[in-house]
């Protein structure tokens, strides 16, 4: 009787073992199907040596990829992918996709019909770069100088890139007929290699470029020149790129956060060491006291398109 006693016992016992297996089975199954699902985001940019570095066919580096990463780490209920696409196909990924995202850019009304808009990149405008040995010949003692000065100098040649836009307040000056004769176009890459490579042979005597790029020219040619950096009376002023995403709820929610996220101050703090990273130090030097307002401001400014 004893042992029949305890052999149903065990059964009981059994039994129960199982029956709580299976709920805690069930039950578990139950709160992985009501977890959400973390939503994409993709993040189309264009290749452009300084600022998107491409290793292997990716984006691995430049001022805008660490950046971006500052804010993706800040947002893990996201899945994020990036894309190489140039701004026409970036914004039609915009339109088309759920949640997709493009940068850095330039805040307009037409793109605000296509998407949530936030601000967030800090650029220095186009710099004069010259042979150092050429600065008393082009500059004088002069710690600005105007390109509507050199552009009347025939003695004087500037190099550009073709059909590249250098702002809306440098092309008219480079698109006047009366500044052809002292301009040169190239074809050539957004690295603007050909272009450095005639200054350094002397075919030019002048490059517009942005400092972030010459920076990282420098450090990517093996030569020799001394070359100087100095800024436009005309673009005397840093600009603020950013970023658009889909304009719908996502992209709306998506922008939110960004801007929230680039008020806090650590954050703001790894946007403030970017400009000391990548920007030569006499560039920032200059333009110090406007980035100390902006990113003194930044904590209570809302750069977004949204209401």
């Amino acid at each position: 009787m004893l042992n029949c006693h305890w052999i149903s016992l065990n059964a009981v016992y059994s039994m129960l073992a199982r029956l709580l297996l299976g709920l805690l089975l069930c039950v578990t199954g139950l709160a992985r199907a009501q977890s959400p699902t973390p939503l994409e985001v993709t993040w189309g940019m264009s290749p452009w040596p300084g600022l998107v570095n491409i290793e292997d066919g990716e984006p691995r580096s430049g001022v805008i990829i660490d950046l971006l990463q500052q804010i993706t780490l800040r947002l893990p209920e996201y899945q994020h992918r990036y894309s190489l696409v140039n701004l026409t196909r970036g914004f039609e990924q915009v339109k088309r996709e759920p949640l997709s995202c493009f940068l850095p850019t330039f805040r307009t009304a037409e793109r605000d019909q296509l998407g949530h808009y936030v601000s967030l990149f800090v650029a220095m405008p186009h710099q004069l770069l010259i042979r150092s040995e050429d600065r008393q010949r082009i500059a004088g003692d002069q710690t600005e100088v105007s390109l509507q000065q050199l552009l009347r100098n025939p003695s004087l040649r500037g190099g550009l890139i073709q059909d590249r836009s250098y702002g809306p307040v440098l092309d008219p000056l480079l698109q006047a007929p009366g500044a052809q004769p002292q301009l040169i176009r190239v074809q050539t890459s957004s690295a603007g290699n050909n272009l450095f490579d005639m200054l350094e042979r002397g075919r030019v005597d002048y490059l517009l470029e942005y400092a972030e790029v010459i920076q990282f020219a420098q450090q990517q040619r093996q030569t020799s020149l001394a070359v100087t950096l100095l800024p436009l009376q005309e673009a005397n002023t840093p600009f603020v790129s950013g970023i658009y995403c889909s304009k719908n709820a996502a992209g709306a929610e998506l922008v939110r956060r960004i801007d929230q996220i680039a008020r806090q101050p650590e954050v703001i703090a790894h946007f403030v060491a970017a400009q000391h990273a990548y920007v030569p130090a006499a560039t920032v030097k200059h333009y110090q006291a406007w980035l100390d307002r902006f990113f003194g401001e930044r904590p209570g400014k809302n750069l977004t398109s949204l209401p």
